[in-house]
């Protein structure tokens, strides 16, 4: 069965205990058979110097290639890690990954593609200083999101 025929979720993660939190709670209380789970992940844009110390003015190409690696790797590790759960319990899904500046926007744009039902984030933990100094991913999608979002707290386990 396709996703078009099922209620799409989409699940936003990242590398933090708190969104491996949300999905396992999500799996555990919400998911139903008929649903198609969309993993959704936004890696952090890298900032890459425009030139380099350690060779003088040259454009750091090396540097960039190897931020740009280890930013891959990080988001393979995600991606098997999630595939991984997501077939240990037979639940038909995808991965989604794009980098963007602004995550709570990409995870906006990704459910209005995937058509999904419901939105699914975890939150960072943040205390109320830093959440209102740095925002809040979580707060960017509830407030722009056509769809209902569910936020899960920083687990306590």
């Amino acid at each position: 069965m396709a996703s078009e025929d099922k209620r799409v979720v989409l699940i936003a993660i990242d590398a933090s205990e708190n969104a491996k939190s949300a999905f396992q709670w999500y799996l555990r209380e919400i998911h139903k058979p008929d649903t198609f789970v969309v993993v959704c992940h936004v890696p952090e844009v890298q900032d890459l110097p425009a030139f380099s110390f350690k060779h003088g003015l040259k454009i750091p190409v090396e540097e960039w290639q190897k931020s740009m690696n280890e930013s891959m790797e990080k988001v393979k590790e995600l991606e098997t890690y999630y595939d991984a759960e997501l077939l240990k319990r037979k639940i038909q899904h995808k991965f989604r990954s794009e980098a963007c500046k602004y995550p709570g926007q990409a995870i906006i744009t990704m459910s209005e593609s995937e058509k999904a039902k419901l939105i699914v984030v975890g939150t960072r933990g943040l205390d109320i200083v830093r959440r209102t100094v740095l925002g809040s991913v979580s707060d960017y999608v509830v407030h722009h999101s056509k769809v209902p979002v569910l936020v899960c707290p920083k687990s306590e386990a």
